[in-house]
């Protein structure tokens, strides 16, 4: 996957409201891993906008299998399998450009809706979607979750 932004017919395909509850699940995640072991590294964006994973291990491929939030918060219990899936999860961050890792990180990590988002990187609200479904739509393409989200 090239690192310009996804094309308006490539948009078209996707259900943006289906790929923001699977990236909203696997936030969920995060915030259950956090519940129960408060050290826990979690896949981080930085101020330079750059994906951090303090444990990442190697892995073949970004592939999540057997996606439901409870089946990852089962698998989550064993290590080495919670190290797998978050070096996943950030191997699949790594695949936005700057501007879609800024946006996907004002969204997800931060909470911002698209008008604050707007007022921050000085986009319209329009191209602000359209730039956030791009990034959503490659995270989830890379962990081979975005079939469930086409139209």
């Amino acid at each position: 996957m090239n690192n310009t932004l996804l094309s308006k017919d490539e948009l078209n395909l996707y259900d943006y409201v289906n790929l923001r509850n699977i990236i909203l699940d696997i936030f969920k995640l995060f915030k259950y891993l956090k519940r129960i072991d408060d050290e826990i590294f979690i896949p981080k964006i930085t101020s330079d906008y750059r994906v951090r994973y303090e444990q990442f291990v190697l892995v073949r491929t970004s592939v999540v299998e057997n996606y439901t939030l409870k089946s990852m918060m089962t698998e989550t219990k064993s290590e080495n399998t919670r190290k797998e899936l978050l070096s996943k999860i950030t191997m699949s961050l790594r695949k936005l450009n700057d501007i879609e890792l800024e946006v996907f990180n004002l969204t997800f990590y931060q909470n911002k809706n698209e008008y604050e988002i707007s007022d921050i990187i000085c986009y319209g609200y329009k191209k602000v979607r359209e730039i956030r479904k791009s990034a959503c739509i490659k995270f989830l393409s890379s962990l081979g979750l975005d079939h469930q989200c086409f139209k």
